[in-house]
């Protein structure tokens, strides 16, 4: 029973995770003619790179998710074939039972059983052996309606068996083809932003898109709603990162590459490709979404009207609306920033006001 209700659930979890990659597939195919009707028009590198950014993203979550359910289509297999080995020593049982009770009553051959029974010694003898042989009758029926019930058991865990093996190959096909996909995105992605650094007017464009973007965060950032004392934190609060290594600092910063000064509403922290991103405080996840420049973001709400802010995010774990605890994984940098390599960009906010981050993280 407990091996039935496993392999229900891992099939109900494989049928979330296909619904899932189909609803990523169609916001990969309607990235993908958006990137075809900006690269027509070849003046807006900023929007293909945009573009190009999102297309790794999502390309990356479908890949990890065809990973997972091929783990899971894996577990399953296991599980399908353990419980068709089991039901077939129980067909096997069953046929060897059934054979035995059949020798049983037929041992004397043709005419053995009336040879049987009249070679009782006397009534009680007669009805002894009468009840011997509808005993016999009866759990030769019982043991072959089990002996039924196994082969066709075993029937449908051999097409069960063969169906989920045939997912298997089709999911590890898949997730190859989407792989080369990913590398080609990425490939496209390099080639675009090297023409952007190489080119000082559309570089300090894209520059000037990050500011742009951080106009539009604040907007987007909600009413504070959670009621407590966020400020006892200050100084004190874990970085979101193993890394520590600050790229940009928090204020007006000036990029060396050709000087141009701009205003960083947070800080950006060096990381490896793929680093894990965890809440620095108990909150709620207020909003995940996508801002050019800063790509995939979480703004999570915390007490007393607070919010901390993660972009240059790659695959996300958590959803809108859930809680959080201090030190809890939300989400994972991307491999590549907008014009730079893996980084997390970090705020915490008043409001909409900005504040140094540095003034609310331990000293590294």
């Amino acid at each position: 029973m407990t091996r039935l209700i496993t392999i229900s659930a891992l099939i109900l979890i494989c049928t979330a995770f296909a619904e899932s990659g189909e609803s990523l597939r169609a916001e990969i195919e309607k990235n993908k003619s958006e990137l075809q009707s900006l690269e027509r028009k070849e003046a807006d590198e900023l929007g293909v790179l945009d573009a190009l950014s999102r297309r790794v993203i999502l390309i990356n979550d479908l890949v990890e998710e065809l990973l997972q359910q091929d783990s899971l289509l894996t577990r399953r297999l296991n599980l399908l074939n353990d419980s068709l080995a089991i039901k077939r020593e129980e067909l096997d049982s069953a046929n060897t039972l059934r054979a035995e009770l059949l020798r049983a009553m037929f041992i004397r051959g043709k005419g053995g059983d009336y040879t049987f029974l009249l070679a009782s010694d006397g009534m009680d003898d007669f009805m002894s052996r009468v009840g011997y042989f509808v005993f016999l009758a009866r759990e030769r029926a019982k043991i072959s309606a089990i002996a039924d019930s196994a082969a066709i058991k075993v029937e449908i865990l051999i097409d069960s068996t063969e169906e989920v093996h045939s997912r298997v190959i089709v999911t590890r096909l898949t997730r190859e083809t989407e792989l080369d996909s990913l590398r080609a995105a990425k490939k496209h992605r390099e080639q675009v932003i090297s023409n952007i650094r190489r080119d000082k007017r559309t570089y300090q464009r894209a520059i000037a898109q990050m500011e742009e973007s951080l106009a539009q965060l604040t907007r987007n950032i909600p009413q504070g709603r959670l009621e407590g004392n966020f400020e006892r934190f200050k100084g004190n609060l874990p970085w979101p990162t193993a890394s520590t290594s600050i790229l940009h600092p928090f204020g007006i910063v000036k990029e060396s590459r050709f000087g141009t000064e701009f205003k960083n509403a947070g800080i950006d922290i060096a990381t490896e490709p793929e680093e894990t991103v965890a809440s620095v405080a108990p909150g709620r996840v207020a909003q995940i979404s996508w801002l050019r420049g800063y790509g995939r973001i979480i703004i999570l709400e915390h007490e007393g009207g607070y919010f901390s802010v993660y972009g240059n995010l790659g695959h996300v774990v958590v959803d809108k609306g859930q809680n959080v605890s201090n030190g809890d994984t939300i989400g994972y940098t991307a491999a590549q920033g907008w014009l730079e390599g893996a980084k997390l960009h970090f705020e915490i906010r008043k409001g909409k006001e900005e504040v140094n981050p540095l003034e609310w993280l331990v000293t590294a």
